[in-house]
């Protein structure tokens, strides 16, 4: 890889560089075939400036199912990969099929470790939440999904006769008629009802905002967080790990948040590398990877802008909601179980002392770009 040709990454097993903070964080800065919005969480500064996290140890990405032989050979072979935490629902990461891996001496797929942070019932559960706080929007919603709900009307008349064991020739015409139009008109409502849902869905999911669902997984799915920080700390010291998600923006960004914040970083570094996916995730192939999350007929009529941004300003207003019901992030992670020695282990796997200034840019100095 261009980082360890340049002595900028470390091999394994090497000691840490003393390079100035410009250079890691430029060397953070990556591009793998196939496994897009990757990058390595190196090189920021952490204990106002005291420490730095180790460049090459903690890796992030969108799923990486359409990694290529030479990714995987990068990923595993150069760069050390010992954990691949996939952060996705069962359903998720099965419909990515990590068989794609083939070809590989060492697939990912033997590397992974599933830990569910988010799914689709999450979601649905806290949109049903804030709907019941309305009774006559949850009423007129729950009548349009039980006529949505119901079976289809047959495709062919033949089909209608053929259930009631009935010949066309057997059926008198006026009867006949007034069954098909009493047919038409059910499949009318339907139809209808079922737009008409799908309608309201979408405008409730429009009202959320990324803080409130990231608020969910962290209030609603404590165990599963706890979970994937002990995975974290137990693989760290021994080897990187790859952290990813669908997008790799929000649940991966959501726990690399809590990684950087046990290592000791400071709110704003936290937030500014929690914003630096918004580049990849503003793409075309960063809007197919959300649209991918989403029923189609529900990715279709919202507007995904704000769900495919990553704002430093989300991740602050989420931090004013933990801090509000739970007094601090460090309070949080107490409150979910997580031990003060798997927040040990994950400061000192993650960081370093800061090396002794060597001429370049001081610690505080301006992220290479």
């Amino acid at each position: 890889s261009f980082g360890l040709s340049c002595g900028i990454l470390p091999a394994r097993g090497a000691s840490l560089p003393t390079a100035p903070r410009y250079m890691l964080a430029a060397a953070a800065l990556s591009h793998l075939p196939g496994v897009p919005n990757f990058r390595d969480v190196g090189g920021i500064p952490c204990d106002a400036g005291a420490r730095f996290t180790r460049p090459g140890v903690l890796l992030r990405s969108a799923s990486p199912c359409c990694a290529n032989g030479q990714a995987v050979h990068e990923l595993v072979g150069v760069r050390g990969v010992g954990t691949v935490l996939d952060l996705r629902s069962p359903d998720e990461a099965l419909a990515d099929d990590t068989k794609a891996f083939q070809g590989s001496s060492r697939p990912l797929g033997h590397l992974t470790v599933h830990v569910n942070l988010m799914d689709s019932s999450l979601v649905r559960n806290g949109v049903l939440r804030r709907l019941l706080m309305s009774p006559s929007a949850a009423v007129a919603l729950g009548g349009l999904r039980l006529l949505r709900s119901m079976p289809p009307p047959p495709d062919q008349h033949a089909e209608l006769l053929a259930r009631t064991r009935l010949s066309r020739t057997r059926v008198a015409p006026s009867l006949s008629r007034s069954l098909w139009r009493a047919v038409a008109r059910y499949a009318a409502a339907r139809e209808a009802a079922g737009a008409a849902y799908d309608e309201r869905v979408a405008a409730l999911l429009a009202e959320l905002s990324l803080a409130d669902v990231y608020e969910w997984i962290l209030t609603r799915n404590g165990n599963a967080v706890r979970r994937a920080l002990e995975v974290c700390a137990e693989a760290l010291p021994r080897a990187p790990v790859l952290v990813h998600c669908t997008h790799g923006k929000d649940r991966t960004g959501l726990l690399v948040s809590l990684l950087l914040h046990a290592a000791g970083a400071s709110a704003e570094e936290v937030a500014a590398e929690y914003a630096r996916t918004d580049a990849w995730a503003a793409t075309a192939e960063g809007r197919a990877a959300q649209e991918a999350m989403l029923p189609a007929r529900l990715a279709a009529r919202l507007d995904l802008d704000g769900f495919c941004r990553a704002s430093p300003a989300t991740l602050h207003e989420l931090w004013r909601r933990v801090e509000a019901r739970y007094g601090s992030v460090d309070g949080y992670m107490s409150a979910i179980g997580v031990a003060p020695a798997t927040r040990a282990a994950l400061r000192d796997a993650l960081t370093a002392p800061r090396p002794p200034a060597e001429g370049g840019p001081a610690a505080g100095g301006e992220r290479g770009q």
